[in-house]
């Protein structure tokens, strides 16, 4: 079990689905100016956390490229 941070929702074990809905959000603060942080979990590979605004996620890695992918062949922007 990972060791979650206050404040954090863990999508670790979240469907593809539901994780693409929230990395949607984060990218709509992302195109109006938002910073976005992305760090490795102190679990490491492939456990990130992501900070946006009032978004506060535990994910993995893997799903955010899987995404980003299906973005950049769309040609959308992301962090």
């Amino acid at each position: 079990m990972t060791n979650i941070m206050p404040g954090y929702k863990d999508l670790t074990l979240h469907s593809d689905q539901e994780k693409e809905e929230v990395y949607g959000q984060i990218q709509a603060h992302y195109l109006t100016g938002k910073p976005v942080d992305m760090e490795e979990h102190e679990s490491g590979f492939p456990a990130v956390t992501v900070d946006c605004e009032d978004i506060h996620i535990l994910t993995d890695i893997l799903s955010v490229e899987q995404w980003w992918a299906k973005l950049k062949e769309r040609d959308v922007k992301w962090f």
